[in-house]
């Protein structure tokens, strides 16, 4: 619980580079924003991440952030992704995320593909961004997008189902009255700002996760409820179809992604899982031994990305 706490509070050095915004037209008509870093030396064909955020977080978070910078620092430019519903996405978004749109995802790949055509793209997902990231990949199987050669999933929570049973848990309840706090308030803020808003008019708000996709996020986007939904969005069983290189880091002390999810889940040969004995969920932090400072997984995604171009 530490290390999950500490990496949302803790921002750690960031520089104070400014991000251009787009704005990505998803295939349904609505719309999303997007925050690019590029490099002061990056050239028309250099390598490209995007980084889609977990739930409640967005573009501004601080392992956002953070991991932005780094690679930054590495010469790769960044797309930070705001989701539907988040972040500069807001008040833009007519609709609202769910665990497993990966269309969103394939629209802005290829809206970052037109930006530069000759550059190839690493995926970075974070939780339920980790999540979205393996159901795009698994579901290209061999017919993957050309341009996209890497991914990396932290904390993903591949089985939607499961993971919302864990959260039910009386030990992790905490998260869960955390996650609906911030979700309640950002849809009744929507609500009011928001014109043309896709809404059932669901009030109250359900103050458990379960109750609010049941009610809300599954109706909004055509599921029967939640349990089709979570059946639908989840990654797990596309795993075995990957075939791009890809990462899977996370911690067996996971307190809302069981790590006995990801280990007993089989994946095809692209797939490497990496597991830490602590971390905690998107914690990872260490003492800063071998690193600048302590937030090993920012390290760790930096380094991982930049040596796939490097010269053997």
């Amino acid at each position: 619980m530490t290390q999950t706490v500490a990496a949302l509070m803790l921002r750690g050095r960031q520089s104070n580079h400014t991000a251009n915004k787009h704005i990505v037209n998803l295939f349904d008509g609505d719309r999303l924003v997007v925050h690019d870093d590029q490099p002061d030396k990056w050239i028309t064909g250099d390598r490209i991440a995007i980084l889609i955020h977990g739930l409640l977080s967005d573009h501004s978070s601080p392992y956002m952030v953070r991991v932005s910078d780094k690679l930054r620092r590495n010469g790769i430019r960044t797309i930070r992704v705001d989701l539907r519903g988040f972040g500069d996405s807001a008040l833009i978004s007519r609709s609202h995320i769910n665990g497993g749109c990966s269309p969103d995802l394939q629209s802005v790949i290829d809206y970052v593909h037109r930006l530069s055509p000759l550059s190839q793209i690493s995926l970075v997902g974070f939780s339920i961004g980790g999540n979205i990231v393996l159901k795009t990949i698994g579901q290209w199987g061999s017919e993957f997008h050309r341009h996209v050669d890497s991914a990396i999933a932290v904390s993903p929570p591949i089985d939607l189902n499961y993971t919302m049973w864990n959260l039910r848990r009386f030990g992790n309840r905490i998260y869960e009255r955390y996650m609906m706090g911030k979700l309640r308030r950002a849809l009744a803020y929507r609500r009011k700002h928001v014109a043309g808003l896709v809404d059932n008019g669901i009030n109250p708000i359900p103050n458990r996760l379960l109750d609010f996709d049941n009610q809300f996020t599954a109706p909004i986007w055509g599921f029967e409820n939640a349990a089709d939904y979570y059946d639908k969005c989840s990654s797990m069983r596309l795993l075995s179809a990957v075939e791009i290189p890809t990462i899977i880091l996370t911690s067996r002390d996971d307190p809302v992604v069981p790590y006995d999810m990801l280990a007993n889940t089989p994946v095809s040969n692209y797939v490497d899982l990496i597991s830490t004995g602590t971390g905690g969920h998107l914690g990872f932090l260490s003492r800063g031994i071998r690193d600048p400072d302590r937030y090993w997984m920012d390290w760790r995604i930096s380094q991982w990305i930049a040596a796939i171009d490097a010269v053997p």
